[in-house]
């Protein structure tokens, strides 16, 4: 516990990701971020097209409610070109909260069942000083 805010700088690599929409690699779901005054920030949101095709990348925003989970994409089958990568945030963040989630997936290769896209996130999580 602090009687300061800590803020914690963070960063994640998911090689691969999944090519499945119906079951989307979990890309931002930190358990620091618990309660209603502490917060991630993502800083920087980059994917990578590890083939010589262009690909095709979803990225889903998942929100708890106290009706439910709701779901929203961000992106919807963006198209990669082929060995590139794709800088989701420029210039701006994404604040989530407690129970937000974010999940990606892309299309597969011609012949393969595994993911070809490759995705980085970083971000800061704020805790909040703890009351004395």
């Amino acid at each position: 516990m602090s009687i300061y805010p800590v803020n914690k700088f963070k960063s994640s690599i998911y090689p691969s990701i999944s090519i499945s929409a119906s079951s989307p690699t979990v890309i931002w779901d930190d358990a620091e971020v618990d309660g209603v005054n502490s917060y991630g920030l993502v800083t920087s949101l980059t994917c990578s097209n590890k083939t010589t095709t262009p690909r095709k990348y979803s990225l889903i925003l998942e929100k708890n409610t106290t009706s439910g989970t709701n779901s929203s994409y961000i992106l919807y089958e963006v198209t990669i070109p082929a060995n590139t990568s794709f800088e989701v945030i420029q210039g701006n963040k994404f604040i989530l909260k407690d129970g937000d989630r974010l999940k990606a997936y892309s299309d597969a290769e011609a012949g393969t069942t595994s993911g070809v896209v490759d995705v980085t996130i970083s971000y800061v999580v704020h805790i909040p000083p703890s009351t004395p």
